[in-house]
C-alpha cells in the first residue's frame, strides 16, 4: 500500500492523497517558526525536489506553501 495515496473510492473513481489533505498555511507557519527568513527558499527546494523527482502532488503542495510563506512576508 503507498503510504501517500489514501483510495477513498476502490472502484477506482478517484485518489486522495495526503498532501491534499495538509493545511498549507499551518505548514508555512511552521516553515517560518523552524526556518526564519530562509523559510520561502526551503519550500523552494522541496517543492523543486518534487518536481525534478516526478511527484506532481508535492509539487503542487509546496508550491502552496511557498505562496503562502511569500504572501505573508
Amino acid at each position: 500500500m503507498d503510504v501517500e495515496k489514501l483510495d477513498l473510492f476502490p472502484g477506482g473513481e478517484g485518489e486522495l492523497t495526503l498532501w491534499e489533505l495538509a493545511d498549507t498555511r499551518r505548514m508555512a507557519q511552521a516553515a517560518v517558526e523552524l526556518y526564519g527568513s530562509s523559510a520561502a527558499t526551503a519550500a523552494a527546494h522541496c517543492a523543486l525536489h518534487a518536481h525534478f523527482d516526478g511527484r506532481e502532488s508535492d509539487y503542487r503542495f509546496w508550491c502552496k506553501v511557498f505562496h503562502g510563506i511569500a504572501a505573508n512576508a
